[in-house]
């Protein structure tokens, strides 16, 4: 048996349809909603709801400390499971486990030119990236995940932080000797009609990933080559004065080209003409904000230590 336990914090035509599509082969297993500081209406589900916020490490520690079973799958409220879902969960998860399973995120439900473009990069760096049906990772993929009661305990449970908790978490389960796996069998999709602010968001992460970086919190991603794509964020900024010359902005283009070739061709193989020219801009200003957050985090990091 399996207890499927959703954060919620606002409820949303979203998360109607999500709720919807996991609670209708849910079976005898057991649905948790942690409403955190929000209303939710008559559900079929047991409903815990919080004394304070408590986003959404904190709801899944919530959730998970009032769970029937030992197999935990935590979904957050706007993702979509495949209508094989918890059968698949039922015939492969088990309380003895002892790695943590995860799913790649395929393309985005979303009219949003932005939150599409975010679907192609997590459909990118989870799912293209990882050929076997099974791979281990370094970082894990919150929105959906498999872990036992046991396994929580060995890696001290969600790191309850506003932000970069994902990142912070997968730093203890690795220093817990645990293995992070991508289940590449199933693939989950994130609903978002809305899209979202991706510069602001992008830019803040990247300068507080940086700052605990700085502090030894979090880790490079292997797999997913973050130094290569600081290295490429960082060149993305040559844009701007290269554009005074027509030559150097040529060269400039090449070597964006070059740096980013596998991306691009990820980007054309699975979207038409226009589709792929937007996205292609969107990702040279997503670079960009990359850069930016992380020097701001390394700027105020070395300000806030030399007054010590």
């Amino acid at each position: 048996m399996i207890t499927f336990v959703i954060p919620m914090h606002k409820w949303t035509d979203q998360s109607e349809v999500c709720f919807n599509r996991l609670h209708q082969q849910v079976g005898n297993n057991e649905i948790i909603l942690v409403a955190d500081q929000c209303e939710l209406p008559d559900l079929p589900a047991k409903i815990v709801k919080t004394t304070k916020r408590s986003y959404a490490a904190g709801s899944r520690n919530l959730g998970a400390k009032h769970a029937t079973h030992d197999v935990i799958v935590f979904v957050d409220s706007d993702i979509l499971v495949p209508n094989n879902f918890v059968k698949h969960c039922e015939d492969n998860y088990h309380k003895d486990q002892s790695s943590i399973f995860c799913f790649p995120m395929g393309t985005e439900v979303t009219d949003s030119y932005t939150a599409g473009f975010k679907g192609m990069l997590e459909l990118y760096s989870t799912h293209h990236l990882y050929a076997q049906p099974q791979d281990t990772i370094q970082q894990l993929q919150g929105y959906c995940c498999v872990i036992t009661k046991n396994l929580l305990d060995r890696t001290r449970h969600w790191v309850e932080t506003r932000t970069m908790e994902l990142e912070e978490y997968a730093t203890n389960i690795h220093k817990a000797g645990v293995d992070i796996i991508l289940e590449n069998t199933v693939v989950v999709q994130h609903y978002n009609n809305k899209g979202f602010d991706l510069f602001k968001n992008v830019f803040d992460r990247a300068k507080i990933w940086t700052g605990k970086k700085l502090q030894g919190r979090v880790n490079w991603d292997g797999k997913h080559k973050d130094k290569k794509n600081a290295v490429a964020s960082l060149f993305s900024l040559l844009l701007w004065p290269s554009l005074i010359e027509p030559i150097t902005f040529v060269t400039w283009l090449v070597i964006h080209k070059l740096i980013n070739y596998k991306w691009l061709l990820f980007l054309f193989t699975w979207n038409n003409l226009a589709r792929y020219t937007t996205y292609a801009v969107i990702h040279v200003l997503y670079l960009n904000c990359i850069a930016l957050g992380a020097m701001t985090g390394w700027l105020t990091n070395k300000i806030k230590f030399s007054k010590l």
